[in-house]
């Protein structure tokens, strides 16, 4: 807890870049070193990326670096189902279930599957599997492939199934990877256009879209301005703030405009950003500056903004009474003991 703010991050994932999982001869190493160069590229001084190639997160170091060394309240563990290049994906299904066992009190599990590594009636049955075993509140996909190959969320075939599935086994919330595309994929197959006619169609479930859809960033925030069920992460954004902070403000402004306080999400994309309190922060002081107010009419990042944006709005998507879990957490809503030992000592009192 930050302050007064409840955070739930959005989008944590336990990455797995070890040998074993690392697709050689389909641009494993192309596609793990041009995401390294992303974060690279959007790190600066207090606000480092970790070079993860070649390496698995422990479960251990995921929960130190997340909960003992940030003021995150409660966090999803996201399944990233990318399989060009990572033969059981970037990070895994299995090894966010493992940390979501791990800390069951803190740890929410997003599982993944993908209707191509998989096949048609392959994702929805794993879908099923890993909400009935593993306990999967929510999905996360990436529909472009190297080379082309995709498929499309209002497809009627291919998506409307898993969309069916999901529903009818408690699940009412699915999230997507859009824009921000690596190596051989496909930029225009990662427009958020085909959002509209699921959203349409499945007017009972929630989509969650990460990353503003860059570089469709106008498009994505248009379309969820019209779609009461299409949800924003402001992933990628809050980490590109520090060597970017303009372009950030412009980007989470216009959804503020547009879309409202109340459907836009906190996410760290830790631990590619190990240094999650930094983010924190960093949000928690963010002011958006009277000039982008007053040049492009930009509401203000008020404290109700930023505690809607920081857990609130997710907490409510996901079904989570506040309250009963600060409680939970800490006894009395607040944090005691060694929390707040360790919260006195990092910010030097």
């Amino acid at each position: 807890m930050k302050d007064d703010f409840f955070v739930f991050d959005n989008a944590i994932h336990m990455y797995k870049l070890t040998e074993d999982n690392v697709d050689f001869q389909h641009g494993g190493i192309e596609r793990t070193n041009a995401l390294v160069e992303y974060a690279k590229k959007f790190s600066g001084p207090g606000y480092p990326y970790d070079d993860i190639t070649g390496r698995e997160l422990a479960v251990e170091d995921a929960y130190r670096l997340m909960f003992e060394e940030s003021d995150t309240d409660i966090a999803m563990a996201q399944t990233v189902p990318s399989h060009g290049g990572w033969k059981l994906g970037f990070s895994p299904a299995e090894n966010n279930w493992k940390l979501k066992e791990a800390y069951p009190d803190r740890v929410l599990f997003c599982g993944g599957v993908d209707p191509i590594t998989h096949g048609h009636y392959g994702a929805v049955n794993e879908a099923i599997r890993q909400i009935k075993e593993w306990g999967a509140v929510s999905f996360k996909f990436y529909q472009a492939h190297s080379g082309g190959v995709h498929w499309q969320i209002d497809d009627r075939q291919v998506a409307y199934p898993l969309w069916e599935a999901c529903l009818e086994n408690g699940v009412n919330n699915v999230q997507f990877h859009k824009g921000l595309a690596f190596n051989t994929q496909h930029i225009k197959d990662l427009a958020p256009y085909d959002l509209e006619r699921a959203a349409q169609d499945f007017p009972e479930m929630n989509f969650i879209v990460h990353h503003l859809g860059e570089p469709f960033i106008n498009e994505t925030i248009n379309i969820a301005a019209r779609y009461e069920n299409i949800h924003l992460a402001l992933t990628a954004w809050i980490n590109q703030y520090p060597v970017a902070p303009r372009a950030a403000l412009h980007a989470i402004g216009k959804c503020l405009l547009h879309v409202g306080p109340d459907r836009l999400l906190w996410g760290s994309e830790a631990f590619v950003w190990p240094k999650v309190q930094a983010y924190i922060d960093l949000f928690a002081g963010m002011e958006m500056p009277e000039d982008l107010q007053d040049g492009y009419g930009y509401p203000p990042l008020t404290d109700e903004v930023k505690r809607k944006i920081f857990g609130e709005n997710f907490a409510r998507l996901m079904g989570i009474d506040i309250e009963v879990k600060l409680k939970e957490l800490y006894g009395n809503g607040k944090k005691k003991g060694k929390k707040a030992a360790k919260k006195a000592a990092r910010h030097g009192k």
